[in-house]
């Protein structure tokens, strides 16, 4: 206590934050840092001392310097985060090989893992929700980070070092491989998102004073998946870390998320293998008993209690599963009034339509606009369009997609490509009555290339004509059967393609189940094969 007391001292002289007045006080609750409350001649603060072998680890100082970037963000959007505070411009402070955090005292007490109410559920994910909305975004799909625990490997070690946890490790050895194939199933399950991220904002990372929550332990902040983090954190909140799952905090925690942000995203019933993330804590806990992490008893105590935790609560989630599963399946729908046609707000799955083109219907334009097709130089016509949409990010970007699918093929694309113009000889639409570009489709068989329609004269009744004008277009070119690829957010285009006679193509059914929920909870529609 000595050492910890000579350190809190030179902080606060350094600091500016003057003598400390009496002694310090540890604070309970952290599972690898150590939290002390200081009063001194200029108030009362909170220390944490960082874990010194968790800043042994590579890469540890950059993921802080990531965390600090987005506490600030969070402290600009009025989250009620308790944010560490910031010397010189620098939040995390060295001394003498050590990394410590200084914090404004909050009062208030930890959430009782025994007595969380539905309503604090509710704002726990209405913080969350409001978190993610910041700048949630869909991004390029990724490799998963697939957890590659070798538990036979650490029960060979345990069981060689004659450690307690061999035999709890051998009796649960195929529930653990079990667990973690079904965690790095649902990864690979997950749509492609990233938001800023807190997985920790579990219920001992929240207090609560006058009723009001505040986050505290932000190093853990990232850029995260924020479909898995709700799933999982929606879990902890319910109970399940206490072996006492209540159906009610599950659903309370949803809604409150679902208030603060919605993405679109429906399916996480079929995403209950992210419930076994513990994977990953147990890991760590089993190289501290193990010795593999620190030498110190305290450690390796620590450890011990935390892998009989850790598998107890993989135990419990594994007989509870299909509880869950019906609380997830009556989530709340999404609602279509929130988006706009095209709203990159929704968590973006590809989805591909199918049909004969035998018996398709003609729409005619409403007066005022006509028809034409591609000459020479429309090329910016269409990027303007597609920009307009929300197609293309700009105008560099719309040069790289017309280069991908039309560059070299301009010739064709009289016969081909279709504008709407309005009176005034405005290109306000275009679609494209092509082909799979890499040469994989039966030649009979077309694809409806690059609907779209300028933001504002979206609503007008102008896209069953252009499609089906485009449809027999490509009828007139001899294809038998088309192909129709969009997504979930440009989720309104699903209801018509489905009221022209379109279904959804099986292989893409099957692939993107979570995809054709959301489409048919927002368009009122039933998605089947065919």
């Amino acid at each position: 206590m000595n050492e910890i007391m000579e350190s809190a001292s030179a902080l606060c002289k350094r600091c500016g934050l003057g003598e400390i007045k009496g002694s310090i006080e540890p604070v309970s609750g952290g599972l690898m840092h150590k939290m002390y409350k200081v009063q001194t001649e200029s108030g009362t603060y909170a220390l944490k001392s960082l874990n010194p072998e968790i800043m042994k680890r590579p890469g540890v100082m950059e993921n802080y310097a990531v965390a600090e970037d987005l506490e600030q963000i969070l402290e600009e959007n009025g989250l009620p985060i308790v944010p560490a505070l910031t010397f010189d411009g620098k939040k995390m402070l060295s001394l003498e090989g050590r990394y410590f955090y200084l914090y404004r005292w909050q009062e208030g007490r930890i959430t009782d893992p025994h007595a969380i109410s539905p309503e604090q559920c509710y704002t726990a994910g209405e913080i969350l929700g409001r978190m993610h909305g910041i700048d949630a975004q869909n991004v390029a799909p990724e490799e998963p980070e697939n957890s590659e625990v070798d538990f036979r490997e650490f029960m060979k070690i345990a069981e060689e070092k004659e450690s307690t946890i061999a035999l709890c490790l051998k009796e649960n050895l195929e529930l653990l491989e079990t667990a973690q194939e079904e965690l790095n199933r649902a990864r690979e399950s997950l749509p492609a998102m990233r938001a800023i991220d807190n997985g920790d904002m579990d219920p001992k990372n929240v207090m609560w004073y006058d009723g009001e929550a505040h986050v505290i332990d932000l190093e853990c902040l990232s850029r995260g998946n924020p479909i898995a983090t709700v799933l999982d954190l929606a879990l902890q909140w319910s109970g399940t870390v206490e072996k006492n799952f209540l159906h009610g905090n599950l659903e309370s925690f949803f809604n409150g998320y679902l208030h603060a942000y919605d993405n679109g995203f429906r399916s996480y019933e079929d995403l209950f293998g992210i419930a076994y993330s513990w994977v990953g804590w147990l890991e760590y806990n089993l190289r501290r008993v193990l010795g593999l992490e620190s030498s110190r008893e305290e450690e390796i105590h620590l450890g011990e209690a935390e892998v009989r935790n850790t598998i107890g609560r993989i135990k419990y989630l594994h007989d509870i599963e299909e509880e869950v599963r019906k609380v997830l399946e009556k989530l709340p729908a999404p609602d279509p009034s929130r988006y706009m046609t095209h709203d990159d707000r929704l968590c973006y799955i590809d989805l591909i339509f199918e049909g004969e083109l035998s018996d398709i219907p003609q729409y005619a334009l409403p007066e005022g606009y006509r028809f034409v097709h591609y000459r020479s130089g429309d090329e910016m016509a269409w990027i303007d369009i597609e920009f307009s949409a929300g197609e293309v990010l700009n105008k560099e970007h719309g040069e790289t997609c017309w280069a991908r699918y039309y560059g070299g093929r301009e010739a064709e694309l009289p016969g081909r490509m279709v504008f709407i113009e309005n009176e005034a000889g405005e290109k306000i639409a275009t679609a494209t009555a092509f082909y799979d570009i890499h040469g994989n489709a039966d030649p009979t068989e077309g694809q409806l290339h690059w609907v779209a329609i300028k933001k504002e004269e979206q609503g007008k009744g102008l896209s069953k004509p252009l499609i089906t004008n485009v449809l027999h277009v490509m009828k007139d070119l001899g294809y038998t059967r088309t192909k129709i690829h969009t997504q979930t957010n440009t989720w309104l285009a699903c209801k018509v393609y489905t009221d022209l006679g379109f279904s959804p193509e099986k292989e893409n059914f099957l692939k993107n189940r979570a995809g054709w929920k959301m489409a048919g909870l927002l368009t009122g529609k039933e998605y089947i094969c065919r």
